[in-house]
């Protein structure tokens, strides 16, 4: 799952021994990601978000 994180925050990433990069990064979901989901430090991107982010910074160059 992909997962970034939410507005304002700065999240550990265990696994990968850093914080989250702000346009988010692919993760395993377990507990750790579970209760960061369920304490809204991070939110789920979707594919659709992805591209549209993707679509917006194309344009502002």
């Amino acid at each position: 799952m992909i997962i970034k994180p939410a507005s304002g925050k700065r999240v550990y990433d265990p696994n990968n021994g850093d914080y989250l990069p702000a346009d988010g990064r692919n993760v395993e979901f377990n507990q750790y990601w579970a209760r960061r989901l369920t304490n809204n430090d991070v939110e789920e991107v979707t594919n659709i978000k992805v591209k549209q982010e993707k679509k917006v910074a194309k344009n502002d160059n």
